[in-house]
């Protein structure tokens, strides 16, 4: 038989908190949460408006330009829609707001593709046809008086606030456009008008409503880059699969810490009625840590697998199932890992810290609800550091983007992998220290009295 272990008779360094300091603390908590809760999760996504910061969007020029009378009635080529690309950009440089880069049609897609851009601006290619065309319809000449388009183009795989934040940033955009290029038509025009008038010949007139259309010419269109599938909650399924595991993560862990501090002794055993002390087993911080995590790791892939059978009970698409199961599993494992590494660094105080770690801090800087490029700096900042922020990346890049590495994949495998690398060095190098200082956790001290945990 197995030797049972020695009793531990070393006293504690750590004294015990005063009674009334005991007694205080729990009321404190409950008050921090509610104070903590508001202050980071409001604070983080708040005004999304008044902090953007390099908001990706996509200007694409396909215009194949025109001619136009010049002042001296000789024709000219003009090319509008490179006029205007130009501007917008220029709009964008002159700003740290919005990041508006001139791409082709096939670079624009496939930043939409890898969620690199959240909408795009597209001037077509009878842009500058139009315009002139209208001149001419407007003096009663030839031309049909279309007025030309710009194509305002939106990603609802970003998200339903990410999608409204690109809209508000390219109305602006366009409309000033179509001010400046109104700029241009009406004076044509009316050098036109004139030009006539000297040459003595029929002389047409400006309508009130033909100097309005002239003013500002541009039609916006909305449109879609691609129609979301059903069952994906309107862009945002990805970021509740990923909330999901993060409850998964952060509960079980804590059920786990629980149950095996009872299975060793180190806390009562407490089952409805039933209350029992079982046995101290002496295990160390270290070895308990590691046991926690090997049930988390295998609880983890279990519910990974019943998520997706949940997921498919109630027809959520779930492309690249195989790659979807791994994330999962390692978002979980990621969010447990944090957990009772906090839990063993901090005692039952890391259950509060890692709540406030993972949810309040998590939600508002993982980037789902607000994007990075619209938090404060210090939610920015915060998302390099939250697994949320990184499993949403991986879960996005599942559902919309095919699963691809360089479309938020590879750098959210990469971010929980770093994430669960830096806790598990944290356990394994405080927890020996915690057990030369106060003992192991659940032994008898001195006098034969059970140890304070």
């Amino acid at each position: 038989m197995t030797p049972s272990p020695k009793p531990d008779t070393t006293r504690p360094i750590v004294r015990a908190l005063p009674r009334t300091v005991r007694w205080v603390l729990p009321p404190l908590a409950v008050m921090a949460i509610g104070f903590l809760g508001v202050l980071l999760y409001m604070g983080g996504l708040g005004s999304p408006q008044q902090n953007l910061h390099e908001f990706p969007i996509a200007v694409v020029n396909e215009d194949e330009g025109a001619q136009m009378p010049g002042p001296d009635g000789k024709q000219t080529d003009v090319q509008m829609g490179q006029e205007i690309a130009d501007a917008i950009v220029a709009q964008g440089d002159d700003s740290d707001e919005v990041d508006f880069r001139l791409l082709s049609r096939e670079d624009a897609e496939d930043a939409l593709h890898r969620g690199d851009a959240y909408g795009a601006i597209v001037v077509p290619s009878d842009f500058s046809q139009r315009s002139t065309a209208l001149i001419s319809a407007s003096l009663g000449g030839d031309g049909d008086g279309q007025q030309p388009v710009i194509d305002i183009v939106t990603s609802p795989q970003a998200g339903s606030m990410t999608s409204r934040l690109a809209t508000g940033v390219m109305d602006p955009a366009v409309s000033s456009a179509s001010s400046s290029l109104g700029e241009q038509l009406l004076p044509s025009a009316q050098s036109q008008i004139q030009q006539l008038e000297k040459a003595d010949g029929p002389t047409p007139s400006l309508t009130t409503v033909a100097e309005g259309t002239l003013s500002d010419p541009i039609v916006e269109n909305q449109t879609v880059w691609e129609e979301l599938p059903d069952g994906v909650a309107l862009g945002m399924g990805p970021f509740y699969w990923a909330i999901v595991a993060l409850v998964v993560g952060l509960s079980g862990s804590v059920a786990v810490s629980t149950l095996v501090d009872g299975l060793n002794g180190v806390t009562p055993w407490e089952m409805g009625p039933s209350l029992k002390f079982y046995p101290p087993t002496g295990m160390s911080r270290l070895a308990t840590f590691a046991l926690k995590l090997g049930i988390v790791i295998i609880g983890a892939a279990g519910a990974s697998g019943l998520m997706m059978l949940a997921g498919a009970m109630v027809d959520v698409p779930m492309p690249n199932g195989g790659t979807l199961f791994l994330v999962t599993w390692l978002g979980i494992v990621t969010f447990g890992a944090a957990t009772l590494s906090l839990i063993t660094v901090m005692g039952s105080a890391g259950m509060l810290v890692a709540m406030f770690y993972l949810v309040f801090m998590g939600l508002p800087s993982a980037g789902a609800v607000s994007p990075p490029e619209a938090l404060p700096g210090f939610f920015h900042g915060l998302s390099q550091w939250e697994p949320l922020h990184y499993l949403w990346l991986c879960t996005r890049d599942v559902f919309f983007f095919d699963a691809k590495a360089d479309a938020g994949l590879g750098t959210g495998v990469l971010g929980l992998l770093g994430v669960l690398a830096a806790f598990l060095v944290l356990a394994v190098i405080v927890s020996p220290l915690w057990d030369r200082i106060s003992g192991r956790r659940g032994l008898i001290h001195g006098k034969g009295k059970h140890a304070a945990v």
